[in-house]
């Protein structure tokens, strides 16, 4: 019975999320999801996948890094956030106006766990010890200036009706693992991911009640 319930939380331990990752906005996204569900994000790794990862990397070497890219430029949609509910449970329309307003937003968000870090800030944000050069894709960080104006809509919610206004897009996601090596021994490892922002827009989307 010991071995059965030892047996059971190991089972259990390797297929947790593990290791803490470093924060990027598009991880604070209400949702995010893949086109196919057998993509991970690097938030989402297990014991098990860091391990497999790991397992097919080509050995150790002098100096620098070995990788491994499990997920290579794979599509994601997401909800970054809902903006405004409207609910009307009178009997008569109700007359809203709206605004919005446009921002700026990196591209490309990076993030990072195990001892992987970061070198640089904004869009000059990179991995530190040349990682860059080595993973799935270019990792060069650029911000996307949209025209600052506000927009205006005037909307209509009708009776016994919801109203949901939220920003809505589409991206890709590339992750997998790395190990650093000085002198054959290694001294960094952890995993990598970069999401690559390709739209983004707002949706109003109706209901009944």
């Amino acid at each position: 019975m010991k071995k059965a319930i030892i047996l059971v939380l190991l089972f259990m331990t390797l297929l947790a999320p593990v290791q803490e990752v470093g924060a990027a906005e598009y991880l604070t996204y209400q949702s995010i999801h893949f086109q196919r569900g057998s993509h991970k994000l690097l938030s989402n790794f297990t014991n098990y996948d860091y391990n497999r990862g790991y397992a097919r990397l080509s050995g150790r070497r002098f100096w620098g890094w070995r990788t491994h890219t499990i997920t290579d430029n794979v599509p994601v949609y997401f909800k970054r956030d809902t903006l405004f509910i409207i609910k009307n449970e009178g009997e008569t329309p109700i007359h809203q106006n709206i605004q919005f307003k446009t921002s700026e937003q990196s591209t490309k968000q990076l993030s990072a766990s195990g001892n992987i870090g970061f070198s640089g800030s904004g869009e000059a944000k990179g991995f530190q010890l040349g990682l860059d050069a080595h993973v799935s894709g270019s990792v060069e960080t650029t911000s996307t200036s949209y025209i600052e104006e506000t927009i205006d809509i005037r909307i209509q919610v009708d009776s016994m009706t919801q109203l949901h206004i939220g920003v809505y897009g589409e991206g890709r996601i590339s992750n997998g693992v790395g190990r650093y090596y000085r002198f054959f021994k290694n001294t960094r490892s952890g995993g990598w991911e970069i999401f690559t922002l390709t739209t983004e827009y707002y949706s109003i989307e109706k209901e009944a009640l």
